[in-house]
């Protein structure tokens, strides 16, 4: 790889969030609610501390309401901004009006302490808050989940539609995260120049 390109890539990485743990893309197909539906968007997270959650680059396919956000436990930031939640059994949740698709970056780092592990948690309402939209997670309501055990590893799952079918949310594991990435790109750059300096 020509040294150009490498510090092109290093450059597109460099302005990535900086961020080690573990980084998920996270998508969801809103297209089954009609375009101004209103509910609320929803996410909690609890466990252990001192794990970190952090939601990057949010794009929604929906107006925020921010004259009902409500946070819990230790929240910096807000949507459409980065929002970084500690696993203290904090919730932050906001009126939100659907129009196209929602995605954003999720960020897990740190491990749970002592015997409890972390969940992390999406959640759609409807308007009323009497049920989940987009779920067929009747009891819980989720639509997504993360679990991190106390070892740090973490298993993500998108609940079925309310027909039984596929998950109207899509949750692609990013890899090399950011931080490894420059390192690795770093590195490789440091080796060609050596290398052409030898030759």
């Amino acid at each position: 790889m020509k040294p150009a390109r490498l510090f092109s890539i290093f450059l597109v990485l460099a302005a990535a969030p900086s961020f080690a743990g573990t980084l998920y893309s996270v998508s969801i197909d809103t297209s089954s609610l009609t375009a101004g539906t209103t509910g609320f968007i929803d996410f909690t997270f609890d466990g252990g501390f001192p794990a970190t959650a952090s939601i990057y680059n949010f794009s929604p396919g929906a107006a925020l309401d921010s004259s009902t956000l409500q946070t819990l436990g230790t929240i910096t930031g807000t949507l459409p901004g980065e929002v970084d939640m500690s696993n203290d059994d904090s919730d932050y949740f906001e009126g939100i009006s659907f129009g196209s698709p929602i995605s954003f970056l999720l960020g897990l780092s740190g491990t749970p302490g002592g015997t409890q592990g972390d969940t992390f948690t999406l959640t759609f309402y409807n308007a009323d808050i009497s049920g989940g939209l987009l779920t067929g997670n009747v009891s819980d309501a989720w639509l997504a989940q993360w679990q991190m055990d106390t070892a740090g590893n973490i298993t993500p799952a998108a609940y079925a539609n309310p027909s039984g079918g596929p998950s109207f949310a899509s949750i692609q594991l990013i890899t090399p995260e950011p931080g490894s990435a420059l390192l690795l790109l770093a590195g490789l750059a440091g080796a060609m120049v050596l290398r052409r300096r030898i030759v």
